[in-house]
């Protein structure tokens, strides 16, 4: 990865952080997508007395002008993205909405990095080889494009939200993946991993999670993996399990929902 630009969002704590920290130590110069400043700057700071490459983006995915900024300054500053991985997300059990008025899940897990992504395409296609690394879930099987009620105004319940966004992930991969062929875009499922994903849990809930479950190291290997391995040249649209490609959910595989779904995006973000 030595030379290479790679932006990872969410990149301050759980998968986010030992992702950074592992292409950092690969050699890539490891741009730190924080809505903390004072947290990314922390991990830049880290990476660096380390003896890598790191610094900060501020990012806020709840808001679209944060978004918006955070492009244009990455586009000032960077002739080229390499890998762009599009990492942070939350499961909240209350609904809530954003500055922006759509569901905060909705926003910050799919929506904004839809946004995103679109925003940094002249980035990545300067790029020799770029990449695309939606970290997505096994949760995606549950998920359902309900076209009336996408940011559910009606029967909102946490885990429905959460695992719509992540069949979001999945089919916005399979439709990116086919308008931009010269980019390898891939969605993953790391592996239910103890990170701070599980902070809407109930306090005892999440005590006995962090007790049964990997630490966010091993989360981070199939994410490192898509992002930096040579065996991955050219191989694009797919859906990972962890280390290994898998069929997603049949949902997943719609190419009309998955250009439906671009089409709203594109214009819920204007």
């Amino acid at each position: 990865m030595t030379g290479k630009t790679v932006l990872i969002t969410g990149a301050t704590g759980g998968i986010g952080l030992e992702t950074t920290r592992a292409l950092a130590t690969m050699g890539a110069l490891v741009v730190v997508g924080a809505r903390d400043a004072a947290r990314g700057q922390a991990v830049a700071d880290e990476i660096a007395h380390a003896g890598g490459c790191a610094e900060l983006l501020e990012v806020d995915l709840a808001s679209f002008a944060s978004v918006r900024r955070a492009a244009e300054r990455f586009s000032a500053a960077h002739s080229g993205l390499d890998v762009l991985v599009n990492n942070a997300g939350i499961a909240v059990r209350e609904r809530r909405v954003t500055e922006d008025g759509h569901e905060r899940t909705w926003q910050t897990n799919f929506l904004s990095h839809f946004l995103l992504t679109r925003l940094l395409l002249p980035a990545l296609k300067a790029a020799p080889k770029p990449r695309v690394v939606n970290v997505s879930s096994e949760a995606h099987r549950s998920g359902r494009m309900d076209w009336d009620n996408l940011e559910l105004e009606q029967g909102y319940r946490g885990y429905r939200a959460y695992a719509n966004t992540k069949l979001a992930q999945v089919l916005f991969t399979r439709e990116l993946a086919r308008r931009e062929p010269g980019i390898a875009v891939n969605a993953v499922h790391p592996g239910a991993i103890a990170t701070g994903i599980w902070r809407a849990a109930p306090k005892f809930a999440q005590w006995i999670l962090g007790l049964v479950l990997p630490p966010p190291g091993k989360g981070a290997r199939p994410v490192v993996r898509l992002a930096s391995s040579p065996d991955l040249n050219g191989v694009t649209g797919r859906y990972f399990n962890k280390l290994r490609e898998a069929d997603p959910a049949p949902a997943a595989t719609n190419d009309a929902d998955a250009a439906r779904l671009w089409e709203i995006a594109e214009k819920t973000t204007g």
